[in-house]
């Protein structure tokens, strides 16, 4: 079973829309960009939409190569468009089938693993270690499962309230609540998906920042 996309017809509003989903998105997007070392490093993006976390990682990180997947042609236009991503490569496609030869010293992909299914997520997370180099960083910002019903509860609670707090119209929480509860058999808990990385052989797995259903996981090959 796959995730609901939120925003494939979206593109123009997404920058928008996210801050006001994430509850801190400063914090929560800084917390994948901090694992990024500000060096002349190779990095691969997996569902890369609009280019909004591929900028946070160049303005950080200015020598950095980046490589972004994305399979969607309106959200790759807006990335395009953008100046600060002009030395970007793009490669258009599901990085389940589209996918760059070589190895990287980062792999990184924010708000995006959670659309798989639960056995593509696993196959995904074992392409994604053979594909860094030695050493090299695995950052997953995503959103997560309650692991009881009551933990689940409260997550969608915070996460409620934060919404609103961010100025996020009712009509518009609402909706991401809805969407979430339909989703809520294709998402891993954050134990479940710690085991999928350690299963797929990385090692140093933390998780630097948790808020709610939000949490940045990072694992070294």
């Amino acid at each position: 079973m796959k995730g609901e996309e939120h925003f494939h017809d979206r593109a123009d509003a997404y920058e928008d829309l996210i801050i006001g989903i994430v509850p801190d998105a400063q914090s929560f997007f800084g917390a994948v960009v901090s694992s990024v070392p500000g060096e002349e490093v190779s990095v691969l993006e997996l569902g890369s939409g609009t280019g909004y976390v591929t900028e946070m990682v160049l303005r950080a990180n200015p020598a950095a190569a980046v490589t972004c997947i994305d399979m969607d042609p309106a959200m790759l236009a807006v990335a395009r468009r953008k100046e600060a991503l002009g030395a970007v490569s793009f490669l258009e496609g599901d990085f389940r089938d589209v996918w760059p030869e070589g190895q990287f010293d980062i792999v990184l992909t924010s708000l995006c693993l959670h659309h798989l299914p639960d056995r593509d997520r696993a196959a995904v997370v074992r392409r994604i270690r053979e594909t860094l180099r030695p050493g090299g960083v695995f950052v997953n910002g995503d959103v997560f499962r309650g692991v009881t019903p009551e933990e689940e509860d409260a997550d969608c609670r915070l996460w409620r309230q934060a919404m609103a707090e961010n100025g996020l119209p009712i009509g518009e929480i609402e909706l991401m609540l809805a969407k979430r509860k339909r989703n809520a058999t294709c998402l891993d808990t954050l134990p479940g998906y710690l085991q999928k990385m350690k299963d797929a052989g990385f090692r140093q797995i933390t998780h630097p920042y948790r808020h709610s259903i939000y949490a940045v996981v990072v694992g070294v090959r």
